[in-house]
């Protein structure tokens, strides 16, 4: 049977957002929600030549070649300005909450390799920090969306986080979910910190129809006789049946592009029809 044509309503199109929890065991492996052990390893960055006032520490958290986060507090002398200029977009543009401009601060920079596209707002939480992202829409700053980073509870029965205050003298800090940055007043440490990160997936539903008068002959060549053309079984020139068993989509030129296979074959006849779904994840 030639290929059939796809109506353009038959095509769905969103944006599907998923999410997994960003920390892993020393394999690799996604670890599930709960806050993990972290191992620490603490080395200096800057000039071995320069007093230690020009020099910036830095913990790293996870496990040897596995590392999950690092942790380091910047100041005018130690990468403050490298900090400024991704979130304000100007190294000299001071960075701030809780109504005041911020000389000193603590940088957690999540593992890149823990995160896909960014950090999912909500999933936050670390002791009894976490971020306003329920309150309201974020500021959009030169690194994107930015969430005040406030004092929070757990969601009845566990699950997400939310804060309940954003007054100036509350806010402890910025999320920044879009470039893995939580940025603090100081590190509370690790004994609770969970974290999830936000995979925004576009995806194409494909609505497929095989009516009761379609594909109840096959093309296989063993259906029919090959030296007088007819049907090996006689009782299908009235009741032919066929087992559906793949959906193959072809672009306008013939060219195959993608094959989904159904869960069990589907039995084909002229009492039967087949709707099913293809969902095309990019």
């Amino acid at each position: 049977m030639p290929l059939q044509k796809i109506a353009p309503e038959d095509f769905v199109f969103s944006n599907e957002i998923i999410t997994d929890t960003c920390w892993r065991n020393a394999n690799g492996r996604l670890l599930d929600d709960t806050s993990p052990s972290f191992n620490s390893f603490t080395f200096t960055n800057g000039n071995p030549n320069a007093s230690p006032s020009n020099n910036m520490t830095i913990t790293t958290y996870g496990s040897t070649g596995n590392p999950q986060f690092s942790v380091a507090t910047v100041d005018g002398n130690n990468g403050l300005g490298a900090i400024q200029n991704i979130v304000t977009g100007c190294k000299n543009t001071p960075i701030s909450w809780g109504g005041s401009n911020k000389t000193s601060l603590t940088v957690v920079s999540i593992a890149r390799g823990s995160y896909k596209s960014a950090l999912l707002p909500g999933s936050f939480r670390l002791g009894t920090l976490t971020d306003n992202s329920n309150m309201g829409q974020p500021q959009i700053l030169n690194c994107g969306r930015a969430y005040n980073v406030v004092t929070g509870t757990v969601l009845p029965g566990g699950g997400f986080t939310y804060g309940f205050s954003s007054t100036p003298e509350q806010i402890q800090g910025l999320f920044l979910p879009d470039v893995g940055l939580i940025l603090l007043d100081s590190f509370p440490g690790t004994s609770d910190f969970t974290l999830r990160t936000e995979d925004p997936t576009p995806t194409t539903q494909v609505f497929i129809r095989a009516r009761n008068f379609e594909y109840n002959y096959s093309m296989n060549p063993s259906f029919i006789s090959g030296s007088t053309g007819d049907l090996w079984f006689k009782q299908f020139d009235y009741h032919p049946q066929t087992y559906i068993t793949s959906i193959g989509l072809y672009n306008d030129d013939g060219v195959l592009m993608a094959t989904a296979k159904l869960p069990q074959p589907f039995k084909k006849t002229f009492e039967t029809e087949l709707l099913t779904s293809v969902t095309l994840r990019f």
